[in-house]
């Protein structure tokens, strides 16, 4: 046999000999707590959801945990509960509670089993604004909603920049929602014409978007970051709702009516909602290994679903496994009209507008226009 041969066989082995099936050791039998939990700077109600995860390659669905006795407390020794409504769901009071930046919190969970379970301590940083917020024509590669093929389309990206105020380095997570307006109008006979005020909402991005660090590390500042694509598509394709007739007090009144059709309708206007939440380093951390996580693409050294470190630990016994993350960050939220037929620079337009959201991602109204419609 040739060298060359010999050293082609001795590699074959050696490649085949390494190669193992990776199968986490999981219990299915165990049930692993599984937290969400989030609490901001805002005046809100915060929630914390508690299940208990599913087992491993099973089918069934995730088992909320009623009946735990959940709270917060500070570095101050502030206590603050949240309570149950239902399915697992804990809210806290926001006429009592409210995230102040500079303090920290620890999230406490002791289940009806009596298992007591806390969070790393969390520091909630300052409330952080964009410097510029704006819009640049881009081309972007998406799936079709028909055929599920990608397909080049034409839109905008947008844009922001940031100008760090302090000595550390900033980090952020923006979560995006695009609200497309459309509306249209039924002639009745003998009767005044019905309009249709309509909407539907969407995830701008549904991927993890932060802020990495390619920027300069002297500065600080962030500069050009992508926080989603918006398509400049005159069409979107929406629900048709329809109307039936209410008589009260004597007046003629039109109820709106959800069909189960859909078809094609001029978009009347774009409303990008923008939370920018500011990230403490261990945040930062776990959602970029999460990212990671999602991005991967099934090669050897991928990162895996048991590799993910949450900030939950049971107290009660360190042998039980726990899922998930507390989170204490500040969020600044700002919304804009996006606007593609009057361009600024040549470029779109960005135009602040008040953020009011939706009463719910998708609805219509009739003859009335809901509180957050954009007339221009």
């Amino acid at each position: 046999m040739r060298p060359a041969s010999v050293v082609f066989f001795l590699l074959i082995g050696l490649v085949t000999s390494c190669y193992k099936v990776y199968e986490p050791q999981v219990d299915v039998t165990e049930k692993v707590l599984v937290v969400d939990g989030l609490m901001t700077n805002q005046a809100d109600a915060y929630h914390v959801v508690l299940t208990y995860a599913r087992p491993f390659n099973s089918t069934k669905t995730s088992t909320p945990i009623s009946s735990a006795n959940v709270y917060v407390t500070d570095n101050l020794g502030n206590s603050y509960i949240f309570n149950e409504m239902g399915d697992g769901d804990y809210k806290s009071d926001s006429l009592l509670f409210t995230g102040i930046a500079g303090r920290t919190y620890k999230l406490h969970i002791v289940t009806p089993n009596g298992e007591k379970y806390e969070s790393d301590n969390q520091r909630l940083f300052p409330e952080v604004y964009p410097d510029s917020v704006y819009a640049e024509f881009d081309n972007q590669e998406i799936l079709h909603r028909i055929t599920g093929l990608k397909v080049n389309t034409h839109g905008a990206d947008i844009l922001i920049d940031i100008r760090n105020q302090s000595d550390t380095l900033s980090r952020y997570r923006f979560k995006s929602n695009l609200v497309r307006q459309y509306f249209y109008i039924i002639y009745v006979y003998m009767e005044p014409s019905i309009l249709f005020y309509c909407w539907q909402t969407a995830d701008a991005n549904s991927n993890i978007n932060l802020t990495n660090e390619e920027y300069s590390l002297d500065s600080a500042s962030i500069r050009k970051h992508q926080v989603c694509f918006i398509d400049d598509n005159l069409y979107c394709n929406a629900l048709y709702y329809s109307y039936s007739e209410s008589h009260y007090q004597g007046n003629l009144q039109y109820k709106v009516v959800l069909t189960a059709f859909s078809q094609s309708y001029e978009i009347h206007n774009r409303i990008l909602y923008l939370n920018q939440y500011t990230l403490n380093n261990e945040t930062y951390l776990y959602y970029k290994s999460l990212n990671e996580q999602m991005q991967s693409e099934g090669n050897l050294f991928d990162p895996i679903a048991a590799q993910l470190t949450g900030n939950i630990k049971c107290i009660s016994d360190p042998g039980i496994s726990t899922i998930g993350f507390f989170e204490a960050s500040s969020v600044h939220k700002f919304a804009y009209i996006v606007d593609f037929r009057n361009l600024t620079n040549s470029q779109p337009t960005l135009i602040k507008t008040p953020y009011i959201l939706p009463p719910e991602p998708i609805g219509c109204r009739i003859n009335n226009a809901p509180s957050f419609w954009i007339f221009i």
